[in-house]
């Protein structure tokens, strides 16, 4: 009876360790903040890895081609209010872990915003937020 005890005993310490273990998911990675270029992936979808060029706002797509991966520049519509400063960070991309659609572009300098959008004949695009 004794031993039957002990082996669940250790049966139940052994079962709560296993239970206890975290899986760290890596998604993204933390630039420094000033730093040019960032890679951001969407939580919900691998098709939404994105390089952002920080000063510009230039943001490209990752995609497979008959060559192999490349980056694809994703064209954004002019806004009014953007005004980017040479040689400073100005834009940032935002994807929601909630739906790929949730994903932004900002002039973190001036509040311009852009949302990514899809069109049957061009493809994904930023559309400005007005």
């Amino acid at each position: 009876m004794k031993k039957q005890m002990l082996l669940i005993l250790t049966l139940v310490l052994f079962a709560s360790q296993v239970w206890a273990q975290e899986t760290n998911r890596h998604q993204f990675s933390s630039a420094p903040n000033t730093s040019r270029f960032e890679i951001i992936q969407s939580e919900l979808a691998a098709k939404i890895t994105l390089k952002i060029d920080k000063y510009t706002g230039n943001v490209f797509q990752l995609v497979i081609g008959s060559r192999g991966l490349s980056w694809q520049l994703i064209t954004a519509e002019k806004h009014p209010k953007d005004k980017a400063t040479p040689n400073k960070v100005n834009y940032q991309v935002f994807t929601s872990g909630l739906a790929v659609k949730m994903t932004y572009l900002i002039n973190v300098n001036t509040g311009a915003s852009w949302k990514m959008s899809e069109d049957s004949e061009i493809g994904i695009f930023w559309k400005a937020l007005k």
